[in-house]
């Protein structure tokens, strides 16, 4: 009776991790309605062999047939509900590359399970609470001793790590696999292709084959710069105005998308002056780090292919030609600062290699300006917009080489909860989302009135030049599963008014104008056009 319970249990797993998958498959665009079978085949495929390893290993490891599929079943209702969550808020199916994310969960829980309807947890842990208590209560069912249950156990352990040894070398046999599931590198595309789990696993096998090539393919390697490129556009010494690049966190126009009145009347002036459109994106509600990658290094994500979806994981490992690049080439020093935790988004080992010369982070901005020691420089849980621009405008007004800085915001980021900062509970969550804008604002008009002053007084200085663009859409419930009337663009302001800049719809990585070459063939792509900044 167990051993028919046991593969009774064993099905049933697979049939309901196979309907999970199926439910979480996207529509394929254009076409209304679920791809066909064969095209899907390969997840459901992928769900089956899943199952049939996973529940053997947990029936060894707890001896027990209903706790283990009791635990089986929350694991895919787990990994089900967690899709539905991350899909209803950023329109993107879960990725492989998510479980590298998995540490950074854990280290910044509230920038990860913040969205979460705060029932979630409650019944989560009541979920393990109540599995805890069924195994207490389930008698062993004595399958075996504990010597042969550990076998087993090693025994799909060391097959599962097979596998992984297997496809992580180069193999003609998985590239002849390959073959026959071409790859776009959209997580949505792929995904309605071939389900959510199948298009994981030919991300995996991809990234198997081919991260290596990848990490050759686009390394930086440093080169002989002649005099005349290395001043190729170059103004002279004391010409050269400092460049301030400002990502600011969710940064869209909320007004125009909402039909509400405007709350950035300094960034409209901005606008109205020098140039402006709107920036777009493939992705919405997160994934700064794409947005972050393509504007610095003139690459489209999807140019890295499996490294695509989180760009900053090829480059915490290989140095890559950058914006920063190209701008100590032409005699500037090179600055990122970005008020929190260094090593998220690996951003310590990342502008490193994109050739910064210093990256500021937060314990390095305290050291820097006592000011961001005090609770006033801070809006609710980060730094303030206003309290880190003014600091940029200072910066720059002291700095005498000229330089790049590139300002990463932190205030805005969600959730928009009712904790948010003082006061946040008598607001809506838009309210919320738009007093974080109002001082961001008012950190651009620190800068304006420090270079109008200069102007003014005529001072000696080099002037600011100014790029300001949002990285992502906020994850606003409003705006939640409104993807066909919504695009995912944000915006871009530059000032001020260039004749070289025309307000026009951009494409993050031609923001800066850096322009990579990228051959198809696949040369190296160090080869650049000279920034247009």
């Amino acid at each position: 009776m167990t051993v028919l319970f046991v593969l009774l249990s064993d099905i049933v797993l697979m049939g309901l991790l196979a309907l999970a998958n199926r439910e979480a498959t996207p529509l394929a665009a254009g076409r209304g309605m679920k791809v066909p079978f064969r095209a899907y085949g390969i997840g459901h495929l992928t769900c089956g062999l899943t199952a049939s390893l996973v529940y053997p290993l947990l029936l060894v490891l707890f001896d027990r047939p209903i706790a283990s599929f009791a635990l089986g079943l929350l694991l895919i209702v787990l990994l089900w509900a967690g899709n539905r969550l991350k899909a209803a808020i950023l329109s993107e199916v879960l990725v492989f590359s998510d479980v590298f994310l998995a540490g950074h969960a854990l280290r910044y829980p509230r920038l990860y399970f913040g969205y979460a309807p705060l029932w979630v947890w409650p019944l989560v842990v009541g979920a393990f609470a109540l599995l805890a208590w069924g195994v207490s209560l389930e008698p062993a069912a004595r399958l075996g001793s504990v010597g042969m249950r550990i076998g087993i156990a090693a025994a799909i352990l060391l097959a599962f790590a097979g596998f992984v040894a297997y496809v992580r070398r180069p193999n003609p046999r998985v590239e002849a696999f390959l073959a026959n599931y071409p790859l776009t590198f959209d997580t949505q595309t792929d995904a309605a292709t071939y389900t959510p789990i199948g298009a994981a696993l030919l991300h995996v096998l991809w990234h198997g084959q081919r991260r290596h090539a990848l990490r050759e393919r686009f390394r930086f390697e440093e080169r002989e710069v002649s005099p005349e490129e290395g001043s190729k556009g170059v103004l002279g010494e004391s010409e050269k105005r400092h460049l301030l690049l400002v990502q600011a966190e969710s940064l869209a126009p909320i007004g125009r998308l909402l039909g509400r009145p405007s709350v950035t009347p300094v960034l409209d002036r901005l606008a109205a002056e020098g140039a402006s459109g709107a920036l777009e994106l493939d992705w919405r509600g997160a994934y700064t780090m794409r947005s972050e990658f393509a504007v610095l290094t003139g690459l489209k994500p999807r140019a890295l292919e499996t490294y695509g979806f989180d760009p900053y994981r090829l480059a915490a490992m290989v140095p890559m030609e950058s914006l920063a690049r190209r701008m100590k080439l032409q005699g500037y020093r090179t600055v990122v600062c970005h008020p929190n935790d260094g090593r998220f988004f690996d951003r310590n080992r990342v502008m490193p290699n994109l050739g910064f010369d210093e990256f500021i982070d937060l314990e390095a901005l305290k050291k820097l300006d006592a000011r961001f020691t005090k609770p006033e420089a801070y809006c609710g849980h980060y730094v303030s917009d206003e309290a880190l621009l003014a600091w940029a405008a200072e910066y720059l007004e002291k700095a005498r080489e000229p330089v790049f800085l590139f300002v990463v915001t932190m205030e805005a980021h969600g959730p928009w909860s009712k904790d948010k900062f003082p006061g946040a509970e008598k607001l809506t969550e838009v309210e919320r989302y738009e007093t974080h804008l109002k001082h961001l604002d008012a950190g651009l008009c620190r800068i304006v009135e420090a270079e109008e002053g200069r102007k003014a007084s005529e001072a000696p200085g080099r002037g600011i030049d100014l790029c300001i663009y949002g990285d992502h859409l906020p994850g606003l419930g409003v705006l939640r599963g409104r993807e066909d009337e919504i695009p995912s663009d944000t915006l871009w302001v530059r000032w001020p008014h260039r004749e070289s800049v025309v307000s026009s719809s951009l494409r993050p990585e031609r923001l800066t104008a850096i322009n990579p070459i990228v051959p198809n063939d696949h040369d190296h792509p160090n080869k650049t056009n000279s920034s247009n900044f």
